[in-house]
């Protein structure tokens, strides 16, 4: 399945007129904890890395698909229900669900469960770097992959008068099973290679689609679209690096200091040789991530 990002121009021109209208769009692409990213055909919308919508263009419309898990009202005025006979007796619905996407609040509010420590991390580590333009990576152009088919976070870096496209696995610490082996390899070590051999298989169709996605993020109002600071680059000179970095987070001053962490860590910087990162906080990453 061959990797793409592209929206049609009437999806791109519904955007930019529902923007302008004030309303919900507005406030998802606007929201300062909110990441919009596109897709082949959509975009997703993220909050500590939960898809908290879909958006699509059918029929002339913009459809917005979303789990209902963040539909819920954040403090309902009658959070009880009655059972009679075990049925719950619900007469009014909108005593629990929002009936807007313009509710912001309370759809972001379920993301602070559901997200994850790792997954709250990455999206501080997006929110800290300018320069990323796409999280939540299915290489495969399959977006049903699981989560250990995605790698974390793409960024635009420019070294010495070049701009390289760059991807970065990310884990916090307390991710044992990850990071940790006692014999051979951690599992991340695979991860990062699967990841390399599809950046080498795919790296035409993958370089194209980011320079259509960072052309686009530009041509769609809203502040959080990833990639739209990098629009304004010259990209025809832009390479890809193959190589993923691997960023670990999570661990505090003791943990850091003691003899397991440095066994470990010093297991992985032999493997992948300068592309470990490593910073306590996750919203430490702009060093490395933003050059």
């Amino acid at each position: 399945m061959s990797f793409k990002r592209a929206l049609a121009a009437p999806m791109v021109e519904a955007l930019n007129a529902e923007y302008d209208k004030g309303g919900w769009w507005k406030t998802l692409a606007d929201d300062k904890e909110t990441l919009i990213a596109i897709r082949d055909q959509y975009l997703n919308v993220y909050r500590n890395g939960c898809n908290l919508a879909e958006v699509r263009y059918a029929n002339g419309k913009l459809v917005a698909k979303i789990h209902y898990k963040y539909l819920l009202i954040k403090k309902s005025p009658k959070p009880y229900v009655s059972c009679i006979d075990g049925i719950p007796q619900i007469n009014n619905h909108a005593d629990f669900f929002i009936s807007s996407l313009g509710q912001i609040d309370d759809i972001k509010a379920a993301t602070d469960t559901y997200g994850g420590d790792e997954k709250i991390g990455v999206h501080k580590i997006v929110l800290a770097n300018q320069n990323i333009v796409d999280t939540e990576i299915a290489l495969s152009g399959n977006e049903s992959d699981d989560e250990d088919s995605r790698i974390d976070v793409c960024a635009i870096q420019k070294e010495e008068g070049k701009l390289f496209l760059r991807f970065f696995e990310a884990k916090h610490y307390s991710y044992k099973g990850a990071l940790r082996a006692e014999n051979g390899d951690a599992k991340v070590i695979g991860q990062l290679e699967k990841y390399s051999a599809t950046l080498e298989q795919q790296r035409d169709d993958i370089l194209v689609a980011y320079k259509e996605s960072i052309r686009l993020a530009g041509a769609i109002m809203g502040r959080n679209i990833l990639g739209k600071e990098s629009a304004n680059d010259s990209l025809d000179n832009l390479q890809i690096d193959t190589e993923p970095r691997l960023v670990v987070f999570g661990y505090d001053g003791d943990q850091k200091d003691g003899s397991n962490f440095n066994k470990h860590m010093d297991k992985l910087k032999g493997k992948i040789h300068g592309r470990l990162l490593l910073r306590g906080d996750a919203k430490d990453f702009a060093v490395g991530i933003s050059k």
